[in-house]
């Protein structure tokens, strides 16, 4: 070893530098010592039971990060985001609790604990939510305006209209033509009755496809409290044929949704391709997922989306199949009888009365009455099984099914429609009228209702006559 000889005058200081750094290592580890021996314990990071295998290797990838080094907010953090997307969400909350515990600055924590909140306990959920909002004065506009906005549909929610209005009118200086924040204030003018101000504000967020029917269900309320039923019923009418609105933009959700996997991600693709009408690729997803999660929902739906496509063979074979996989699931006998009915009438159009319509009528009818008796509030399902027995040529024997129809569902138009076919097809007019003019109401525009009650007037004219 070679012994580098020291500068004049620098002996001493060299060894205090030395004593110094040994006294720093001796009290860091002293620290370290009592901080293990007294102070508060590492919380373990959550292991559930998940069956899905993909989901289960995700959560031990996410959790040995934890466990070699669980000081890191973000590998915490991280594990939280990953039960939170899979819905699994008590272990959610508490590694965002410990992540906001070891990081209170960074905002993503207290926001996952916000949204674990708002599915879980909606009272806790404005806590976290401004808690994230404080920490979020560093992130990007687009990261606030999530979170500012989050929090102000929480206040509305909960009625507090003062917090709410400002929260939303803080947003709107900044991005005035967002349609989420048109729609919060025209709710808060709808709930002060400032009915003008609530429908400039729901225009505007009328206009957006973002907003467009959520907005056009409030617009359709307010018409409805000026009185204006015409309005209200074309209101109506738009809202059944618009698509669901598509999820607010926010930053942490689409991150968290990256992480998605399993049974999680093929539900989520799924979705998107039926939200679509593209019901022949979501079959053929369904049906992929089938080779690894061969359900009774998998098969049923893969069935239902082949029905849509106009592929009814294939369609009955994998309907089958969820039925015999789970014969007591009244979603895949409803499935079912959709699909059968469809067929039927497709084929009665071709040609009228044939034989292998009628024995798919018959089939549906079977269908209905097995959905039906696992789940008596199935309204459609009693509505196919009246339709199929008016095709089959027996009017009578539809109104029991389609009265239980509309006692489940009052609203709605076709089954008010059918019954007031079939019970003027047997002469029951007046109770014809009724229901008649109830679909009459529910939809000004059809003509059908209309021409009906033309066909029972003339009957009941006839009859009359003759008994005279």
């Amino acid at each position: 070893m070679i012994f580098l000889p020291l500068p004049v005058g620098s002996s001493c200081r060299w060894r205090w530098g030395l004593w110094g750094i040994v006294v720093l290592v001796l009290a860091a580890g002293a620290v370290e010592s009592w901080r293990r021996w007294h102070g508060p314990a590492l919380p373990s990071p959550p292991l559930p039971d998940i069956l899905d295998a993909e989901v289960r290797l995700a959560v031990q990838h996410a959790r040995q990060k934890v466990l070699e080094h669980p000081g890191d907010a973000k590998a915490w953090g991280h594990l939280g985001m990953i039960f939170l997307v899979h819905q699994l969400y008590s272990e959610a909350d508490n590694c965002f609790a410990e992540a906001a515990y070891l990081d209170p600055q960074y905002p993503d924590w207290p926001y996952g604990r916000a949204l674990v909140a708002l599915k879980r306990r909606p009272d806790d959920a404005p806590t976290f939510l401004r808690q994230a909002l404080a920490a979020a004065g560093r992130s990007a506009p687009e990261y606030q305006s999530a979170v500012r906005l989050q929090l102000a549909e929480a206040c509305l929610e909960r009625q507090e209209w003062e917090e709410a209005e400002k929260l939303f009118q803080d947003e709107r200086h900044l991005r005035p033509e967002d349609p989420r924040v048109a729609l919060g204030l025209g709710l808060i003018a709808l709930a002060h009755d400032d009915r003008h101000r609530a429908e400039d504000f729901l225009r505007q967020a009328q206009a957006s496809p973002l907003a467009r029917k959520r907005a056009t269900i409030q617009l359709a309320a307010l018409a409805r409290l000026n009185g204006d039923i015409a309005a209200a019923a074309n209101y109506d009418r738009e809202t059944a044929a618009l698509p669901d609105d598509p999820p607010w933009p926010d930053p942490f959700r689409e991150e968290v949704e990256q992480l998605r996997v399993g049974h999680y991600e093929w539900l989520r693709q799924e979705s998107q391709l039926e939200n679509q009408d593209r019901f022949a690729e979501a079959a053929a997803l369904y049906l992929q997922e089938a080779q690894t999660n061969p359900t009774a929902r998998v098969y049923a739906r893969a069935g239902f989306n082949l029905a849509r496509a106009g592929d009814y063979e294939q369609a009955e074979k994998y309907l089958r199949e969820a039925v015999r996989l789970d014969p007591n699931s009244a979603h895949a006998h409803y499935l079912f009888t959709y699909t059968l009915f469809v067929w039927a009438e497709t084929e009665w159009k071709r040609a009228a009365n044939s034989l292998q319509a009628r024995q798919w009528f018959q089939a549906c009818i079977e269908e209905a009455r097995r959905t039906t008796h696992l789940q008596p509030a199935q309204a459609k399902a009693y509505l196919f099984w009246g339709l199929a027995q008016k095709y089959l040529g027996d009017p009578a024997a539809a109104i029991a099914p389609l009265r239980q129809g509309v006692e489940c569902a009052p609203d709605s138009f076709h089954l008010q429609l059918a019954l007031g076919e079939v019970l003027l097809d047997v002469g029951k007019y007046l109770e014809a009228e009724t229901h008649l003019r109830n679909a009459q109401k529910q939809k000004p525009s059809d003509p059908r209702p209309a021409q009906a009650l033309e066909r029972l007037h003339r009957a009941a004219a006839k009859e009359a006559n003759g008994q005279r």
